[in-house]
């Protein structure tokens, strides 16, 4: 009947509702578990990467779970564990800016600027990493590119004056500016631009066949050049070609080889460069411009990766080759052709800068400063330009440079050394300890001691001792030299801390961690205010009592009847590194040495303190680390020369080298290769 049908409608109908409500109930439970195995599985991920030291995997994986789960409280934990908040702004308030990620090749828009805080990936020694995250800009339809690692403020001026085809680079106040061997300190420049290429053939062509050579006005004439006038009338022939017509030197009849337009003119001496940049309206690059422009300014702990770039080859590159291409978008500022600059170098002013190496240099010519006759017109010796506001006092800037060859210098006697040696020695007097005992540190005893320092002075010497407090005999104890960053601290507050952070691989082992307060270091007084060496007699004071300061916290670790003295090794890290070189040859009650990110110094200094010298008197067991690409201390000049003075017998050191590392040596290296020196040394 049609009430039955009705009846079994109502029934399939409620059948179907219950049918459909099951299956939704199903995939919602399905998703869920789904779900929860996927966070599970995720922080398990996350958990794991970051004890590795992979910050850029926990941030990237922590975000995307976020999404699904924003109040998970270990994702939170663990995401801000993993990164940092930096600010971004810029003088212009139209900035449209982005950021990618590592090696990612998508920017993500992250707004107008300023933009208060965004939290990017930390930075960590653990993890070996191209980058972590890089910032564009977009201006009046101008992309304009960040350096890698870079936040703050932001100085770019009126953008639209700044020619298309070339790469805008932010100005900078109190930036870090050094080459190897050369500290400039800090430096502030205005924004400016650069040239994407190199100046090509084609280009210089339009300067010839415009006349360039014959108009005086281009030319730096007169000159004085090692007491001798140059004009332009007795100099200009000299910039002829193969056939002695105006143009390059490799240039015949004022052309250049067919089907070589668009390769980078050479055979160019620095006055031909300057008039060609003149014609143009735009200038050469000085030093600090091209640094920045290099990715070689702050501080540089890794070099820019150069190894697509054109160095040691047999043949140039056309100038928008994008196999050099670096961050900001500049083609081959590393190789293809030595670039000149507009600074003069020495006293006489009679060389001027050329930089980034050529087509025919080693690698390392990236980073060395080298300069030349401004007449010099060699093959690999070209230029690119720069738009500007022009500071002469940062052009004219006259580069003070005394290259040294650490291996060609001589040694001195025995007689002669032991007379620095004594520099650092003292009359014998009561230690007159003072120790405190600093709580708050749950299952360690940190103490700080207090000495009177083996020299005149209204300060104490002080420093810090981390142990755990559950140790089985006697604590072996590790005297520490700090990194540089302890000259520009003003306090002790980090000290405990980063003990604690960085060492806590041999705090678990039994080690104890001495870290004395050295002098003109943290909280005592300063004398020297930079790492490099110089020739003053107030670094070579300053040095001597360091090293005595050093001998003094021995004599009193020898005094603790708590400690295997006759264990007692040394580390240090970069500037700590570096100190090595004089510490571990005027004590021998140290025993072994583990040392990373270091090498001698090119920096000259009074022979007395010289590390060059002391080095050669190291005669303990040492181990080195150190990365090839290490942006601050170079391996050709500065890392290779102290492995070969060493004076530590061969079976006793050893030298680990690490191929695309930079200052910062990954710390997993760092906690095996340690430990393994330390057990294959340490005496029963």
């Amino acid at each position: 009947t049609k009430t039955n049908i009705q009846i079994k409608d109502r029934i399939l109908s409620r059948n179907g509702l219950l049918i459909f409500s099951l299956i939704f109930i199903f995939i919602f439970i399905f998703k869920k578990i789904n779900a929860k195995i996927s966070l599970d599985n995720g922080i398990e991920e996350i958990v794991e990467k970051f004890d590795q030291g992979d910050n850029i995997f926990v941030f990237k994986r922590a975000k995307e779970l976020l999404v699904s789960f924003p109040e998970n409280k270990l994702l939170k934990r663990y995401f801000n564990k993993a990164t940092h908040p930096i600010n971004i702004s810029t003088d212009s308030l139209l900035a449209q800016a982005y950021i990618k990620y590592d090696t990612d090749t998508t920017w993500n828009y992250i707004g107008e600027t300023p933009i208060d805080s965004i939290r990017v990936p930390a930075s960590t020694k653990r993890h070996k990493k191209t980058k972590d995250f890089q910032l564009k800009f977009i201006i009046n339809d101008r992309s304009i590119f960040a350096a890698t690692n870079q936040s703050g403020k932001f100085y770019f001026g009126k953008v639209d004056q700044f020619p298309q085809e070339h790469s805008i680079i932010s100005g900078s106040k109190n930036h870090l500016m050094y080459f190897p061997g050369i500290d400039f300190g800090n430096i502030t420049f205005e924004p400016y631009s650069i040239a994407r290429t190199e100046v090509s053939n084609l280009d210089f062509k339009d300067f010839v066949k415009d006349g360039g050579y014959e108009n005086e006005e281009y030319w730096d004439f007169p000159i004085i050049l090692d007491g001798i006038e140059y004009t332009y009338n007795n100099s200009i022939k000299s910039f002829v070609d193969k056939h002695g017509q105006f143009g390059p030197a490799n240039w015949s009849y004022g052309q250049f080889d067919s089907n070589r337009e668009n390769f980078p003119v050479t055979g160019i001496s620095w006055f031909e460069a300057r008039a060609y940049a003149r014609y143009k309206n735009l200038a050469l690059p000085n030093v600090f411009q091209w640094l920045s422009a290099a990715g070689l300014s702050g501080f540089v702990d890794e070099l820019p990766n150069i190894s697509t770039s054109n160095l040691k080859a047999n043949y140039l590159w056309e100038v928008n080759d994008p196999r050099g291409e670096n961050y900001y978008g500049i083609m081959n500022i590393a190789g293809n052709v030595r670039e000149w600059s507009t600074n003069p170098m020495g006293v006489e002013k009679s060389k001027y800068s050329i930089l980034g190496g050529s087509y025919l240099d080693n690698p390392y010519s990236f980073n060395d400063y080298q300069s030349t006759s401004p007449f010099d017109r060699s093959i690999g010796n070209g230029f690119r330009v720069v738009k500007s506001k022009n500071d002469q006092s940062l052009d004219d800037f006259t580069i003070t440079y005394n290259q040294r060859d650490i291996l060609s210098e001589p040694d001195v006697s025995e007689d002669v050394f032991n007379i620095y040696k004594k520099q650092f020695e003292y009359d014998d007097y009561d230690l007159d300890v003072a120790i405190e005992s600093i709580s708050g540190y749950d299952g360690y005893v940190v103490q700080r001691y207090e000495l009177t320092p083996p020299y005149e002075n209204d300060e104490l010497l002080h420093g810090y001792i981390v142990y755990l407090k559950k140790v089985n005999g006697l604590i072996i104890p590790i005297i520490e030299f700090p990194i540089a960053a302890a000259i520009y601290r003003n306090s002790d507050d980090s000290i405990i801390e980063s003990i604690i952070a960085h060492q806590k691989h041999l705090l678990m082992e039994g080690y104890a961690i001495i870290r004395p307060v050295y002098y003109s270091t943290y909280s005592r007084k300063k004398t020297i205010t930079s790492w490099w060496a110089n020739e003053t007699d107030q670094y070579k004071n300053s040095i001597i009592k360091m090293g005595k300061d050093y001998k003094r916290s021995i004599d009193y670790i020898e005094s603790r009847d708590d400690f295997d003295f006759k264990n007692l090794s040394y580390m240090g890290y970069s500037w700590g590194s570096i100190m090595g070189n004089i510490m571990l040859a005027i004590d021998d009650r140290v025993k072994f040495a583990f040392l990373l990110a270091g090498g001698l110094e090119v920096q000259k200094t009074k022979q007395e303190i010289d590390p060059a010298i002391f080095t050669r008197r190291i005669t303990m067991p040492v181990m080195h680390i150190n990365g090839k690409n290490d942006g601050v201390f170079d391996y050709n000049n500065s890392q290779l020369p102290m492995q070969k003075l060493l004076g530590t017998p061969q079976e006793d050191q050893e030298m680990i080298v690490l191929e695309d590392v930079g200052h910062i040596i990954p710390e997993d290296i760092i906690i095996e290769n340690h430990l393994r020196w330390l057990k294959k040394y340490i005496k029963n």
